[in-house]
């Protein structure tokens, strides 16, 4: 587990996992690079490119989208790309 923020360069069609010291009311996801665009999910489950259920941050370099997770206890965000990009996650306390 670690502190907020985090950054991960994903590997293209393998799920990245970000683990947070605590439990936030919200966070920021970020595609630092924009490569490609980037899919997540908060509940657990891993996400797949393109499917229902999963957030998509665009394909911009900095696009940002801020989602309330629906779990308790420490937040895990799981990313997934078809591409390589740079992702930044940080949790936000209300």
């Amino acid at each position: 587990m670690a502190a907020s923020p985090q950054h991960a360069t994903l590997v293209a069609a393998t799920v990245a996992t970000l683990t947070f010291d605590e439990d936030f009311a919200e966070v920021e996801l970020m595609n630092v690079t924009g490569a490609s665009p980037v899919y997540a999910r908060f509940d657990g489950v891993a996400p797949v490119v393109g499917a229902a259920g999963t957030h998509v941050i665009p394909a911009i370099a900095g696009a940002t989208i801020t989602r309330k997770p629906k779990t308790s206890g420490a937040t895990v965000v799981k990313f997934i790309s078809a591409g390589t990009p740079t992702v930044s996650a940080r949790g936000i306390v209300e």
